[in-house]
């Protein structure tokens, strides 16, 4: 930033309007502003962060201490400041709150930022908090910092030098944008515990599918080469058993497909016999409903009959039905002929009569419209009347005094607001610092509740490991039971068939003193599947259990830790005591800082008010003479009117009785010519219609003869005597298809039970029956055995495959746990070290920030070489801090006379002022080199030479020559006259009488 033209207007001592035009430095960078003490050299400073942010150079004045005592009254206090940014111009023009000239209401404080866009200002922001978060987003610096960096107030030059670390961090954190690195230390942070967090459940499902298999293993100590050697010998011995398994249930399978051929041809024989039966019984069945088929296939041949004459039978209804129809209507449509004739002649006559009052119609008109006119003279009358009425009903509620006093009620309050405001401290610091200390014990807290939820958890696990543990114990119980009843029942089968003097296939005893006998058989396939349910669930009770005993040992370590490095006490009652102390301190603190919100806001809200007050008595008295001029105007008409030659209600009542008389004849003459015109239409419609029907009817009636004459001639030829006795005869063709079908699927029938008897006969021939009992058990036998075989077989093949998906889920969690491994080794490491667990115990951002820091001290420690020939230097204090907090900012400096390190606020008066003048040359060097975001090409610098002895204050003088070459600008306020005279280029400030002015001289 750049300032281009200040100008002051009745501010501060300056009385008059004083620009300073800073471009007609001519190329000059350096200028000094000198005058007597309280001319007002400082004053310009305080215009120029008054126009930027409302506040003043040094933060100790007030907007209401700003107006100069000097001006006229009718001048307004205002500052205009044009300043150049990154090639762009922008101009802020503000006024403080001040006193009006006339009314008791004072002006409120405005302020205007405008952007040169090459031929008229642009508004960019016209409220007051609007212009300041804009100045501050251009700038990139609030108030405070822009105090900090590019001005050394008088008396406070040394605030950046001397302040602490977190204020320094949040200076940088502004200046060179590291919040991208705190952002980027956290989220490796939350990656790292996530993929911590993976790692551990992932040995846990890992172990979980160890401990399914069949094996009594200590997986937990086992390394990876063993667990490998272990699961191939179990998965070899599973493929033998398999092998064996399968040998056995194929040679039971060639038994059952043996037996079943047998069988098959068994059914097949046993088959043809019941069908024999079968069609036999059928035949009989056949034979006696004959008789009834040749009555029903007569009915079917004279329906065929009376269905070739149909046509003409139809033919001959159709024509009567059609005469019927015909003569129907000619009678109706006699009938209303005759009626509409009657009502044709009773509507004439009502027109007749309605044309004889036509003349009254029109003289009805002509005295309407002369009503109508004295109406119109009436209402304009009225009109005038009630505007004088309402004239003087607005004068009577002018009320200017009300307004008046109702003005003096709100100044009176804005001056109580006033002192209140005052009274208010800024308590955002305090708050502050209350809001994080109880962030920190409500962390404390949480991971306290966390502690004890997680001894409750483990305390509860415990009571259900022993109860599933003990579940799992009987479900292996109940399986040993069921497989042991399975054998029993294998051997029972096996002993049905043990006979004495036979073999016993399993020991090739002859001797079968006490075989086996069934017993009731459980589900042993279920019984296994709830044994292997209740392992798991025991597994997974055990890996819960190990999690959380680990949970709570890193909770009790972060709580410690905690507590230690801020020291806050780890009793969770004690944590909630100093929480809800805390919560009623910045309750007590928002309750302040609310109500100084609203008296802020009410004094705004005042300021409007008391405007508008203004404005509306103005508007009153104003109004009050030109509604007394418009009340005489108003009398003059009504005089010159006069009074009415009749009432408006007797006019208004005739001129309703005449326009209902001419509606109501106008809507009588238009019914009956309506209705005459419709009557007429039908007349004639009918008419024509009774004329079409009866040559119709006459050709109807030649056809219906002509079709009775060739019905009687079909019924002769298709030999039926009667007409009636050919409606008997008649079906519908419904009724034929089905006769028809019947009478088909009957011959089809009787066909089929003759071939099938001829064929049984010579398939059966003399074959003797089978027995398909004796059969059916040879095969159920064969078929048990084989089920037994396939069990056994499935059974191997299903565990051969439970185990080898444990093992392969094992392997690829393995391969899991590599890759997540190697991954963590990376960003568990990064994520120490960013979050502050180094050495050094700084985050990444603070890093970030100290090597920034480092860079402006180098460039700083350049300048004050010169400054102090050689002997001091700033240094960064290194030491690690207790816990993460914020350091790593502080200063030291080194001696070179002592060879000793000491803190900066051992430094005199001029020391410290030629340290702090070169810590903000240097961070202007390299805010400028490195963020592109922050402009710092300007310093000013309000007093501080005088406590340099004539050495230092050559060598300062020095310094500040050979920044020119950067082109940065440097304005300084000081009474030292070799200052003076080694620049060319000052702003005198004049003292007087009336006032100070402002003179800028080039030499």
């Amino acid at each position: 930033m750049r300032p281009e033209r200040l100008t002051l207007r009745a501010f501060g001592p300056f009385a008059e309007e004083q620009t300073i035009d800073f471009t007609a430095l001519a190329g000059r960078t350096m200028f000094v502003i000198s005058g007597n003490t309280g001319a007002g050299k400082t004053t310009i400073f305080d215009a120029l962060t008054f126009a930027l942010y409302g506040e003043t150079s040094g933060g100790e004045r007030e907007m209401t201490d700003l107006r100069s005592h000097f001006a006229r009254p009718d001048v307004k206090t205002e500052v205009e400041l044009e300043f150049l940014l990154k090639g762009e111009r922008y101009r802020v023009i503000r006024q403080p709150s001040q006193p009006h000239p006339v009314n008791k209401t004072d002006y409120a404080h405005e302020a205007e930022l405008a952007r040169f866009d090459g031929t008229a200002w642009q508004p960019l922001a016209v409220k007051i908090p609007e212009v300041k978060q804009r100045v501050q987003s251009l700038l990139q610096l609030d108030h405070k910092q822009f105090s900090q960096i590019l001005l050394l107030p008088q008396n406070k030059f040394r605030e950046l030098l001397m302040a602490e670390s977190k204020d320094k961090l949040q200076i940088l954190k502004q200046l060179f944008k590291t919040e991208q690195y705190g952002e980027f230390q956290q989220r490796l942070h939350r990656k790292a515990l996530d993929l911590a967090a993976a790692i551990k459940e992932t040995k846990t499902k890992q172990l979980a599918k160890l401990e399914e298999l069949p094996l009594e293993v200590d997986w937990v100590n086992q390394n990876e080469t063993t667990i490998r050697s272990v699961t191939d010998e179990l998965l070899a011995s599973l493929d033998e058993t398999i092998t064996a398994a399968k040998t056995v249930e194929q040679q039971a399978r060639q038994d059952v497909n043996q037996v079943s051929e047998r069988f098959r041809q068994a059914e097949q024989l046993e088959h043809a016999f019941v069908e024999h039966e079968r069609l036999s019984r059928l035949e009989q069945e056949l034979a006696v409903t004959l008789p009834d088929i040749t009555r029903q296939a007569n009915r079917y041949e004279i329906a065929t009959r009376a269905a070739a004459i149909t046509g003409r039978y139809d033919a001959f209804l159709s024509e009567q039905q059609t005469v019927v129809r015909l003569e129907t209507a000619q009678t109706q449509l006699t009938s209303e002929l005759t009626t509409l004739q009657g009502r044709l002649d009773q509507i004439t006559g009502q027109a007749e009569q309605l044309a004889s009052r036509e003349q009254e119609i029109r003289d009805g008109a002509r005295r309407i419209d002369q009503i109508e006119t004295e109406l119109k003279q009436l209402r304009e009358q009225e009109h005038l009347q009630q505007k004088q009425k309402s004239l003087a009903e607005d004068v009577a509620r002018l009320n200017p005094q009300a307004l008046l006093t109702g003005r003096e009620t709100k100044r009176a309050e804005r001056t109580r607001i006033q002192a209140e405001l005052a009274a208010l401290a800024d308590i955002s610091d305090t708050q502050l610092t209350l809001q994080e200390r109880r962030f920190s014990l409500q962390t404390l807290e949480q991971k306290r509740l966390e502690w004890q939820r997680s001894e409750t958890e483990r305390q509860q696990l415990i009571e259900r490991g022993t109860r599933v543990r003990k579940e799992k114990e009987a479900a292996e119980t109940a399986y040993a039971e069921g497989r042991r009843k399975e054998r029993m029942q294998l051997a029972s089968e096996l002993a049905e068939h043990l006979h004495d003097g036979e073999a016993c296939p399993v020991c090739g005893s002859r001797e079968h003193p006490e075989p086996a006998v069934k017993t009731q058989l459980d589900d042993v396939e279920a019984l296994h599947q709830l044994y292997l349910k209740a392992q798991t669930a025991h597994q997974e009770l055990q890996a819960t259990y190990r999690t959380i005993v680990e949970r709570k040992r890193q909770l009790e370590h972060d709580i410690a830790t905690l507590g230690q490095e801020q020291t806050l006490p780890t009793e969770l009652d004690l944590i909630r005591t100093e929480i809800n102390r805390l919560v009623a301190a910045e309750a007590e603190q928002k309750q302040q800082q609310d109500k100084k919100r609203q008296l802020e806001q009410r004094l705004r809200s005042l300021e409007t008010e008391l405007e508008t007050l203004t404005s509306q008595i103005d508007q009153q008295l104003a109004a009050q003479g030109k509604l007394e001029l418009e009340l005489a105007r108003l009398e003059a008409l009504l005089t010159k009117a006069g009074e009415p030659s009749a009432s408006k209600g007797m006019l208004e009542q005739e001129q309703q009785t005449l326009q209902a008389k001419q509606t109501q004849y106008e809507t009588d003459r238009a019914t009956v010519d309506q209705q005459k015109n419709q009557l007429n239409r039908e007349v004639a419609e009918r008419q024509g219609r009774l004329q079409h029907i009866t040559e119709e009817a006459t050709t109807h009636v030649a056809a219906r003869t002509q079709a009775k004459a060739d019905l009687e001639q079909a019924l002769s030829e298709e030999h039926f005597e009667t007409l009636e006795q050919f409606e008997q005869a008649r079906l519908s063709r419904q009724e034929m298809q089905q006769l028809a079908a019947m009478l088909e699927a009957d011959r089809v029938k009787r066909q089929e039970v003759a071939t099938g008897l001829e064929r049984l006969k010579q398939q059966i021939n003399a074959a003797a029956r089978p027995d398909l009992a004796h059969l059916r058990t040879l095969v159920e036998t064969a078929e048990g055995r084989l089920a037994e075989a396939t069990d056994q077989r499935v059974g191997a093949e299903k565990e051969h495959i439970h185990v080898k998906q444990l093992i392969d889920a094992w392997a690829t969690l393995q391969q899991t746990i590599e890759v997540e491994d190697a991954r963590y080794g990376i960003i568990g490491e990064l994520a120490r070290v960013g979050v502050g667990e180094n050495a050094q115990r700084m985050t990444f951002e603070t890093y970030v920030q100290t090597a920034y820091f480092d860079e402006i001290l180098q460039a700083a420690n350049r300048h004050l070489t010169e400054m102090t020939s050689g002997r001091f230097q700033l240094e960064r204090k290194t030491e690690a801090g207790k816990g993460l907090k914020k350091y790593g900012l502080d200063l030291n400096v080194f001696d070179a006379y002592t060879s000793q390190t000491r803190h900066v606020k051992t430094l005199s008066g001029g020391e410290s002022f030629k340290a702090s003048l070169a810590l903000a040359l240097g961070l202007s060097e390299v805010v400028q080199e490195a963020s592109g975001g922050v402009s710092l090409e300007t310093m000013f610098i309000d007093e501080g030479f005088g406590t340099l002895d004539p050495e230092s204050l050559e060598q300062a003088i020095e310094t500040l020559l050979s920044i020119q070459a950067s082109g940065r600008m440097v304005g300084i306020i000081s009474h030292v006259q070799e200052l003076k005279s080694r620049v060319d280029a000052k702003i005198e400030v004049t003292q007087g009488k009336t006032g100070s002015t402002i003179q800028l001289v080039v030499e």
